[in-house]
């Protein structure tokens, strides 16, 4: 089973063969024999390298805790259906649409604003649930098509941010 998890920035692929209580992990092509045992719900024994290691795995979404030698580590899994979208936005113009009718609550960014990847510059509103709209690119803010109150329908282009 292929697994792709997103951890300080960085992507990596994931690949876990399981045998009775042996996982052979192959981390972005380097392969390593894991043996474990689930002790509880959320908490393993296993044995990397000669050394035991109790490991806790906690799932939230697409959000992994994973509490490791006294150290916290925050993941977050990456869909197939997101991993097709990152790869297709990569650079260059892109519009931030609505997702869904929504009422405009919020402008973030303005034209010549510049914006991380992932930074929001929009929040919409849909069934009384506000969604904070994020940019998939680097970049700056080309245009504003919208305003603050604004009603919009599904598709509607709010901003065009520009990596170029």
């Amino acid at each position: 089973m292929t697994y792709t998890f997103r951890f300080q920035g960085e992507v990596y692929k994931v690949e876990l063969e399981e045998n009775d209580k042996q996982i052979k992990l192959e981390i972005d092509g380097k392969t390593v024999p894991v043996e474990f045992e689930k002790i509880e719900k959320n908490l393993y024994s296993i044995i990397y390298e000669g050394k035991s290691i109790t490991l806790g795995v906690v799932k939230k979404g697409h959000n992994i805790q994973i509490f490791l030698n006294g150290d916290l580590y925050e993941l977050e899994s990456i869909s197939e259906r997101d991993k097709r979208k990152s790869s297709q936005i990569a650079s260059g113009m892109q519009e931030i649409k609505s997702p869904m009718p929504s009422r405009v609550v919020k402008i973030l960014k303005v034209q010549g604003d510049e914006v991380e990847l992932d930074e929001g510059v929009a929040v919409v509103e849909a069934m009384k649930m506000e969604s904070e709209l994020k940019s998939p690119i680097k970049g700056e803010v080309k245009d504003v098509f919208v305003k603050e109150g604004d009603a919009i329908e599904a598709g509607t282009v709010l901003l065009v941010v520009s990596s170029e």
